[in-house]
């Protein structure tokens, strides 16, 4: 069954305090999300809503249901419609959302991706990303230490098609060739879904009881993950290193659940849209790729886990 839209404005920023009318920068900016209620996505829109704030920028914000291209594209369609002079976009496909994307610029706006990317940037502005096939390597870095450089290990990640989901899986999935005392399993996915993350932890320790780590590359599967190893009996026993730091995530590597966190800076991501916004509507040009923070955060690091948490803490 295809999945049913509700595309949700999220936020109209109104900024008449911020500068005087004479010094507002001219035209629009639309900043469409992965999807809603994410952590990650939240904290974005909060960098970005602060930053434009501080600009006198006037800022939509609009997000999908569900990470798919399917729930995304008619919220891209309906951006198109109102003439953005600039769309932010976090493509949740990066060949299924091309076309869409590219009838928005058509239509004249000055179109960039953030968080993930597409197939085809040469339409595109700019691109704001992390390193994410570098955060993969990172990861199997610190499972090989985990490890002390044996055992079996698997990756939970999405389906193929997302840009910076499939370049954390490439990457660990290199890396981890350095190590060959480590077996890698190959990945296996979970849709987003915590439920699906957890089964596929116990479906893996019922056929390899000698399962030794676990890598999620998002912030759902690393919470499905803790409940598959609960489930299993399996905690602390199985490795778990997790990409983002979403609150139940850094509470977990507090409390020991998870080992490590690969994180990145959503904030930062957020004021980079508007930075790189306001260059564009200045007439400026501006690098074809801008890269943000990503870090590693271990157990015993508390106050960088807090320092790197994201927090939806304008809403």
């Amino acid at each position: 069954m295809r999945k049913t839209v509700l595309s949700t404005l999220i936020c109209t920023l109104a900024m008449g305090l911020a500068l005087p009318a004479a010094a507002k920068p001219a035209g629009s900016v639309a900043l469409v999300l992965g999807v809603k209620g994410s952590p990650f996505y939240q904290a974005l829109q909060c960098g970005a809503q602060e930053k434009a704030k501080q600009a006198g920028l006037s800022l939509t914000v609009f997000a999908p249901d569900q990470f798919a291209a399917d729930s995304q594209i008619p919220v891209v369609n309906a951006v198109t419609a109102t003439q953005p002079a600039v769309a932010a976009i976090v493509p949740t496909d990066m060949q299924a959302l091309v076309a869409p994307m590219k009838q928005l610029a058509a239509r004249g706006a000055k179109v960039l991706t953030v968080d993930q990317t597409l197939h085809d940037t040469s339409f595109l502005a700019t691109q704001i990303i992390t390193d994410n096939e570098q955060g993969g390597k990172m990861a199997a870095q610190a499972m090989n230490r985990l490890l002390n450089g044996k055992g079996k290990v698997l990756v939970i990640t999405q389906p193929p098609g997302s840009a910076a989901q499939d370049a954390r899986e490439r990457g660990f999935a290199e890396q981890i060739k350095a190590y060959p005392g480590i077996t890698y399993l190959g990945p296996q996915y979970q849709s987003d879904d915590p439920q699906k993350a957890a089964e596929i932890v116990t479906s893996a320790l019922s056929a390899h009881p000698d399962l030794a780590g676990v890598f999620s590359t998002n912030d759902q599967g690393a919470i499905g993950a803790i409940t598959g190893l609960r489930q299993a009996g399996a905690v602390k026993r199985v490795r778990l290193v997790a990409y983002d730091a979403a609150t139940a995530e850094v509470n977990a590597l507090k409390n020991g659940t998870i080992d490590v966190l690969i994180a990145q800076n959503p904030k930062q991501e957020g004021e980079a849209v508007v930075d790189i916004a306001l260059q564009l509507l200045a007439g400026k040009t501006v690098a074809k790729t801008t890269l943000t923070d990503i870090v590693a955060i271990a157990a015993n690091e508390p106050e960088k886990a807090d320092r790197y948490e994201y927090k939806a803490d304008c809403l």
